[in-house]
């Protein structure tokens, strides 16, 4: 899914936990793991080339999802953030759940279990498509109805 629709997961659960600012950074916070291939192949630094690569269903590189998107990340992540904090612990992990939740409804490559890519889920809601727009305004009309 694109920014948006994890940014309206985040304000939803920041809303229902009172705790914005940790889910926002937990639903977006993910999402990091893209900057390695758009860095290491120069993607980030051409603005033309950065815009058609995120738009794009396809991830030319085989590694824009990888392990802060697996069920390990996610386990290992919250699990530190549950140890400093438990309360901050659980907005955390549905901010980060909510992301990879998201994730597996669109049609990108998604390996829940990375590094092993035996799985490979692609969900009903084409990339970056009138229903995954449609989908974000959803979300953002529960954030405001919440």
């Amino acid at each position: 899914m694109f920014l948006l629709a994890h940014l309206a997961a985040g304000l939803i659960i920041g809303k229902l936990t009172q705790n914005y600012l940790v889910a926002l950074i937990a639903a977006l916070f993910v999402d990091i793991d893209h900057l390695v291939p758009y860095i290491k192949h120069k993607v980030i630094f051409n603005l033309k080339k950065f815009w058609e690569t995120i738009t794009n269903p396809k991830d030319p590189y085989g590694s824009q999802r990888n392990y802060l998107h697996s069920i390990f990340g996610f386990i290992l992540v919250s699990l530190i953030v549950f140890l400093f904090d438990q309360r901050i612990g659980i907005v955390f992990s549905l901010g980060y759940l909510s992301h990879l939740l998201l994730d597996v409804l669109d049609n990108s490559d998604f390996y829940p279990f990375y590094p092993i890519k035996e799985i490979n889920i692609k969900g009903p809601v084409k990339y970056f498509s009138k229903a995954e727009f449609a989908l974000t305004l959803i979300l953002f009309i529960i954030f405001f109805i919440v």
